[in-house]
């Protein structure tokens, strides 16, 4: 699934904060000589704070990015997702889903620890994705096949139908199965 421009500047900030803070924590004691040791030691808890705000505003900005107001991220088994699971939660009544179909979907994702790792919801306004059914995972293209527009269904993929062996660094790890939310808008 793509992700927004603004996404991927939030993932690029937070990689290069971090990028910072383990530089800055390796450099910093070999460039500061003994008579300026606490002033380091002060820049250093500075560079641990500054990282860990940063990861608890990835954290915040993710864990209010659920787009489907009445569904929850719920942890789940990561060894007994061997087969694509797929459950109509709402049956919409409009035209039917192909594998090579064009979609607009509303989802949210996430990891078998119930952290979500994406979602159509941004800064606070859902906005449905347009992808084409066979240019996503193939959980995606098998659990969405056959599938009318409308509806709302849970996909719970396992890890050879997602990312397989190299997942998705940083949220998605190897062999991780996934689970989504997806409620789809519109079936071309």
């Amino acid at each position: 699934m793509a992700t927004s421009k603004g996404q991927r500047i939030g993932i690029w900030a937070i990689a290069g904060i971090m990028l910072f803070g383990t530089l800055g924590s390796f450099f910093l004691p070999i460039l500061v000589n003994d008579s300026e040791s606490q002033e380091a030691e002060s820049q250093q808890q500075l560079l641990e704070e500054y990282q860990k705000q940063a990861e608890e505003a990835a954290k915040a900005r993710l864990a209010s990015s659920q787009p489907l107001e009445g569904y929850s991220a719920d942890p789940f088994d990561k060894a007994a997702v061997t087969d694509l699971q797929v459950e109509v939660l709402s049956e919409g009544d409009g035209p039917v889903a192909a594998a090579e179909s064009t979609v607009k979907a509303n989802y949210f994702g996430w990891t078998s620890d119930g952290k979500i790792f994406d979602s159509s919801n941004q800064n606070g306004t859902t906005e449905p994705i347009e992808f084409s059914l066979n240019g996503v995972i193939s959980g995606w293209t098998e659990g969405l096949t056959g599938i009318k527009q409308g509806s709302v269904v849970k996909l719970v993929i396992p890890a050879d139908k997602a990312y397989g062996e190299a997942g998705s660094p940083p949220n998605i790890g190897p062999n991780e199965p996934l689970a989504f939310i997806v409620q789809l808008v519109e079936v071309k």
